[in-house]
């Protein structure tokens, strides 16, 4: 009877162990380790712990963890009274975190895994031999977009200046904080998430906001629907709140997956629209910009197939770096358009006395800009200044200080151009003439204004009452230019040349807007 009962409490014993190393769950090489822990943010980290067992398996097998995860100590239990204890380094490709596992890591009881993690979002993982070499293969394959994207920055960051390109500009920023996101991914350094979480939200922020403002550049031209435009202005915000938000607050933040990556999605849609809108306006480089937005936009939907293997786990990063390339033939294409339509300046095309454009090479100019908004379907402005009383000016100083007053208004007229396209010329005398593209009567008369106040600021003394300081009368019009309508160039001279002489009739030294009429309605 004793050895009987001795032989049921061993049985029973046995039974339970066995119980007990059935209820620990077995990890499958490439899935998560099924861990617990506290919902954690970037500010308050929590201890990640878990309790599995691995498969036999023919290769070495590995615990990996994500950059979420610092401080990795994996401890093998059993059988008996074994007790490895393994401290994570990250000597593993891609300077993962992590621990390889001892062979016969299969025979243990239990692995027990303990950690300090900032969001319980990204546990770690059991990968295998071949699973790290894939990764470390990744690893390569960032390294050649980082060059792509560092190549691309310093090539438009160079000529922007020199073209005096803001499109080639705000590329250089998208493809410079593009190549900062893959520094992480390199497996040459590992910040800790306190580094990597905050320098991810701001650099991916960046790459939202200088998309947007090189799009606005790339087709400054383009007049599109306002919808559209309050739209992608106003899901690159929330885009770029909830990364701020994912990446510092974590698992407070608690945006799903699916909504996030909705947002992204919608974002590139929006970007597609507009290259559409571009397309249909026949602007140069438009094509290039659509192929390379709905590439972007088929990058960002690859994240939401289930499972899928390398081709997909690699499909957001393929679609940046078609993206970045189109993106920049997009450049390369307006800067053609554009060196093709600027009227070439000659030695003699400067005026002698000012040293802007003269009447001739005024006239060149509009030609082209009327024509250019024409095609774009934008206003166009211009103002006609002129010098208030300048005889009577010449006749109290001379000509020698009436030619130094003309030069210094012509540098002020000269600052007012300070887009790409605007023209500040010398129109006759001492009446000077600013064209403004893609302006309308309301952005003209403010820039007008502004001509005001900086010609009163230079404080020139004058003879004549009741200012005693010398001003400028500033005539402003703005046409919208129709296929086929009946309006011309000249006549946008024209009625800036009326609502001049309208504002020397009224005392001068002011800003008179041209009324539109309706062959050709400016907008107001």
């Amino acid at each position: 009877m004793l050895v009987l009962a001795v032989a049921l409490c061993a049985a029973a014993r046995l039974t339970a162990l066995a119980g007990a190393a059935d209820a620990i769950p077995l990890a499958v090489p490439g899935t998560a380790v099924p861990a617990e822990t506290a919902p954690a943010t970037l500010l308050r980290p929590a201890t990640l712990r878990a309790a599995f067992r691995v498969p036999r398996a023919d290769t070495a097998l590995y615990v990996g963890t994500p950059w979420f995860v610092r401080d990795l100590t994996v401890t093998v239990v059993g059988p008996g009274a074994r007790r490895d204890v393994l401290v994570g380094n990250t000597d593993l490709p891609g300077r993962m975190l992590g621990v390889r596992l001892p062979g016969d890591a299969w025979q243990a009881d239990r692995i027990e895994l303990v950690a300090t993690t900032v969001s319980a979002a990204a546990p770690p993982y059991v990968l295998s031999a071949d699973q790290l070499a894939e990764i470390g293969w990744r690893s390569w394959s960032y390294a050649a977009f980082f060059g792509l994207f560092i190549a691309l920055a310093l090539f438009h960051a160079t000529f922007a200046p020199l073209l005096r390109s803001r499109a080639a500009a705000w590329y250089a920023g998208l493809a410079a904080a593009l190549a900062g996101l893959l520094v992480p991914w390199l497996g040459v350094v590992r910040p800790p998430p306190e580094v990597s979480q905050p320098l991810h939200a701001l650099l991916q922020s960046a790459a939202y906001v200088c998309t947007l403002m090189f799009t606005r550049a790339l087709f400054r031209e383009l007049r599109v629907d306002r919808r559209l435009a309050g739209a992608l202005y106003a899901l690159v915000g929330m885009n770029v709140v909830a990364v701020a938000g994912g990446d510092v607050l974590q698992d407070l933040w608690a945006l799903p997956d699916p909504l996030a990556q909705g947002l992204a999605i919608a974002m590139a849609l929006a970007f597609a629209a507009y290259g559409i809108a571009a397309v249909r306006a026949n602007l140069a480089g438009a094509r290039w910009y659509l192929a390379g937005a709905v590439l972007a936009a088929l990058g960002a939907l690859a994240m939401l197939a289930p499972g899928g293997g390398a081709f997909l786990r690699s499909a957001p990063q393929l679609a940046l770096a078609g993206e970045a390339l189109l993106f920049a033939l997009a450049v390369a294409m307006q800067l053609r358009h554009d060196a093709r339509e600027r009227v070439p300046l000659a030695a003699d095309d400067r005026d002698g006395l000012t040293g802007i454009l003269n009447r001739p090479a005024f006239d060149a100019a509009l030609a082209v800009a009327w024509n250019r908004a024409e095609r774009a379907r934008s206003p166009l402005a211009a103002l006609l200044v002129d010098a208030d009383r300048f005889k009577a000016y010449n006749e109290a100083y001379g000509h020698l200080a009436g030619d130094d007053v003309l030069r210094r208004i012509a540098r002020v007229i000269a600052a007012a151009a300070s887009r790409r396209d605007d023209v500040a010329a010398r129109y006759g005398n001492d009446k000077f003439v600013l064209l403004l593209p893609d302006t309308d009567l309301a952005g003209a008369r403010y820039v007008g204004e502004a001509i005001l106040e900086r010609v009163a600021f230079l404080a020139i003394a004058h003879p004549a009452p009741p200012l005693k300081r010398l001003g400028v009368s500033i005539g402003v019009a703005s046409l919208l230019p129709q296929h086929g309508g009946t309006a011309t160039a000249g006549d946008l001279v024209r009625r800036a040349d009326a609502a001049l002489y309208v504002a020397k009739t009224m005392g001068r030294n002011r800003v008179v807007s041209d009324e539109p009429f309706p062959a050709a309605t400016a907008s107001t």
